[in-house]
């Protein structure tokens, strides 16, 4: 017996488009989007924010973008961004964030790969999308790239329209009806098409619904306390899972204010949290240590900040104590992947230091295992769990897990097998029910039939007071099969030497002998992935050669 017709049942459907509607009805005068632009601050409330986002739909659906087309976005933390992506929506299209740091080859890739129809970018990055686009050409026999728009976002004097460019993005909104588009947009429709890091191969595209990304708004709004008093300052990228689907759009459907950073800078981010009186933001560990290293943090750089969430790693007690010595706000940790949505487990504030170096207990709605890993190479089975302290391959379900990756059906099987998605990570649980994560499986070390879990030897490392930051790797050894090797950065002014930290080790009794890094490579920096993750298999080319 249905009681509910199909035109509110239509009605009932939540999008991602919907994320906007709410705030825009009833806050229409909060200001909703802050973006600082040559030295000029620029804002939208909730309702202009709302007749903007209108505007590019209208623009795109001119351009034959509709259900299911893919619109690809190739561009920094820009209010271009946040109307693309929001338009996209409405429209029932599928929108692509890709990282604006990519070479020219991984871009064509991905554009290819996802079957876009449409690319908006900017002036800043345009040169990688035209060798991009020369190299689809080529790839197409000079017939074509099979993307029919290239659409350029930047609207000043300054940069014409580039002749290899099809529209001009101002151009394309200018005009148009702010009315919603007329469009038929379900929750189990794709919207989110956003490509993994590929810290361990080619990347693939993760596919994520409508229904997925409101299921993690809400879960955000549980772990993140968001309302609409919060301003957020979007520092990390938000191409990238951590600072879109944790941050930004929760955010955005609690009618909070968002503060957009065009890229990070420790300067301009201190000025921000200043002057914009931001109350919240993501960062990496490594944002994070950057932020403190600045001689100005203190409290008063952060007058209304309360909470800092991190991911992508944990912190060290240290570190944990110097942020909360030197600014004073609570931080909370989230472990996640793009798969799955991100958010799969949380470290609360109260438990930054009585669980350190803890992913925390799983989000809200979710479960979450660790499998016994298998001989046979087969996906590991939720119903061979691990006893408490056991490691195992960390397996998880729930309400924000992907559709799926696009055109990998191999892959579909094996990471999603048994109806658990399978993060490749290793770690146990302990007897409290908390997480802790080893490693990627890719990463772990087997030197002399031990096995060594690279994060572990990275935490100890991180301890030294000159060390700032450090990746451990196996290397090729005839003997041993393998060996550690640990490359360092050391802090400004410090001159950490192999003997001093292997001493720091030995003398501080904190790992076995066979954990101890066998080989230290003294670097500058460390190869990172926009969202600050460590880029180990770009170590191993740099050894290899």
């Amino acid at each position: 017996m249905n009681l509910v017709s199909e035109k509110e049942e239509a009605h009932m459907q939540q999008t991602l488009g919907d994320t906007l509607a709410w705030p825009a009805r009833y806050l229409p005068n909060k200001e909703a989007l802050v973006a600082w632009e040559g030295g000029e601050r620029r804002a939208w409330t909730y309702a202009q924010l709302d007749a903007e986002v209108n505007r590019h739909a209208h623009g795109l659906a001119e351009l034959g973008i509709g259900h299911g087309d893919v619109v690809a976005a190739f561009l920094y933390n820009t209010p271009a961004f946040v109307f693309t992506m929001l338009a996209a929506a409405r429209l029932g299209a599928i929108f692509n964030p890709i990282n604006y740091r990519l070479a020219a080859q991984e871009l064509a890739f991905i554009l290819k790969d996802g079957a876009a129809r449409a690319l908006v970018f900017e002036h800043e990055g345009g040169e990688v999308a035209a060798r991009a686009q020369a190299l689809l050409k080529a790839e197409g026999g000079g017939t074509g790239t099979g993307i029919e728009h290239w659409i350029f976002a930047d609207d000043a004097p300054a940069d014409p329209l580039p002749a290899w460019a099809t529209q001009r993005l101002s151009a394309l909104a200018s005009g148009r009806s702010s009315a919603p588009p007329q469009a038929h947009v379900r929750e189990s429709d794709p919207c989110i098409l956003m490509y993994t890091s590929g810290t361990t191969g080619r990347p693939k595209g993760v596919l994520h619904t409508h229904r997925s990304k409101l299921a993690h708004n809400a879960l955000m709004h549980q772990t993140m306390q968001f309302t609409r008093d919060d301003v957020g300052l979007a520092m990390a990228p938000l191409n990238h899972t951590a600072e879109l689907h944790t941050s930004f759009l929760p955010r955005l459907q609690a009618g909070a204010t968002q503060v957009l950073l065009r890229r990070f800078d420790v300067t301009e981010a201190w000025r921000l949290i200043r002057e914009e009186r931001v109350s919240f933001f993501f960062a990496a560990p490594t944002m994070v240590t950057m932020l403190l290293a600045d001689p100005i943090a203190s409290p008063e750089q952060a007058p209304a900040l309360r909470l800092v969430e991190y991911g992508g790693a944990s912190m060290a007690p240290h570190l944990i104590r110097e942020w909360t010595r030197k600014v004073g706000s609570d931080l909370v940790q989230v472990y996640g992947t793009t798969e799955m949505g991100p958010c799969m487990s949380v470290l609360l504030p109260r438990e930054q230091l009585s669980h350190a170096g803890s992913a925390g207990l799983p989000s809200m709605g979710h479960d979450l295992i660790v499998a016994r890993l298998r001989e046979d190479n087969a996906p590991t089975d939720p119903a061979e769990a691990c006893l408490p302290g056991e490691v195992g391959e960390i397996l998880v379900r729930g309400p924000c897990m992907m559709a799926g990756y696009l055109n990998r059906p191999d892959a579909n099987t094996r990471a999603l097998a048994h109806g658990w998605y399978h993060t490749g990570d290793l770690g146990h649980i302990d007897d409290d029910g908390y997480l802790w994560i080893r490693d990627r499986i890719d990463y772990m070390i087997n030197s002399g039939a031990e096995n060594v879990y690279p994060r572990e030897v990275e935490d100890a490392l991180v301890e030294h007071a000159d060390v700032l930051e450090v990746a451990v790797i196996g290397e090729a050894d005839e003997r041993w099969g393998q060996i550690v090797a640990a490359h360092v950065v050391a802090k400004p002014g410090a001159t950490p030497t192999a003997e001093a930290l292997d001493a720091f080790l030995v003398h501080g009794d904190r790992l076995a002998a066979y954990k101890r890094p066998r080989r230290y490579h003294f670097r500058e920096a460390l190869p990172k992935t926009a969202s600050g993750k460590i880029q180990k298999q770009l170590l191993r080319v740099v050894v290899a050669a």
